[in-house]
């Protein structure tokens, strides 16, 4: 069946925002009087929701969601503060050009910054939805992803989505949709490879 929409997972794949996860949680959590190694926040900030980042480095937070609370909402301002840490990656450029034969969708484990870091890109006109975690389970769950097709009109069987993890890769599968996984460690060649079979 013909591929009608691509769904993108924002970090790792239209944005490359290692530095700016990795700063931001650190001084959080420094802010917050919490003392974690730096190789620690690396380790978690790679794939996982904000709140689950949080709750692993500090779980004492488990047993008080009104400091998370609190602790998510200052994150939310760093974040927009530092979004000049995070730098698009090669498929940015290509979106309006894959927006004139696809329908675009994100399914990103952001909350409130999904939109925020599409923006700063150019290219939040170009997304007919972006779900988050605000509105559905993280991934590896599929429910974002379930959400997007829905949302776009889309079976699983015309859509792919792109993502650059195992919980992408779990949650793509989870929801019936052809999966590709833009590899870090050869990103732009994966990249390319994207683009040459979608373009």
């Amino acid at each position: 069946m013909a591929i009608k929409a691509i769904i993108f997972d924002i970090d790792g794949v239209l944005a490359d925002s290692r530095e700016a996860v990795v700063h931001n949680t650190e001084r959080l959590l420094a802010e917050f009087g919490f003392g974690v190694s730096h190789d620690d926040v690396e380790l978690m900030s790679a794939a996982h929701s904000a709140d689950s980042v949080l709750l692993q480095l500090a779980p004492v937070l488990e047993s008080d969601p009104h400091k998370l609370r609190r602790m998510l909402e200052r994150l939310s301002t760093l974040t927009a503060e530092n979004m000049h840490l995070v730098k698009p990656t090669l498929l940015v450029k290509k979106v309006p050009e894959l927006a004139r034969k696809y329908k675009i969708a994100a399914a990103t484990n952001r909350k409130k910054s999904a939109w925020l870091v599409l923006r700063s890109f150019g290219i939040e006109k170009h997304f007919s939805t972006v779900q988050t975690s605000i509105d559905c389970q993280p991934k590896p769950h599929p429910g974002m992803i379930l959400h997007a097709l829905k949302k776009m009109g889309v079976k699983p069987s015309e859509a792919v989505f792109v993502g650059d993890n195992s919980e992408d890769r779990m949650a793509g599968e989870a929801a019936g949709v052809k999966v590709i996984l833009v590899d870090a460690a050869c990103r732009e060649e994966s990249c390319h490879n994207f683009l040459k079979e979608f373009l």
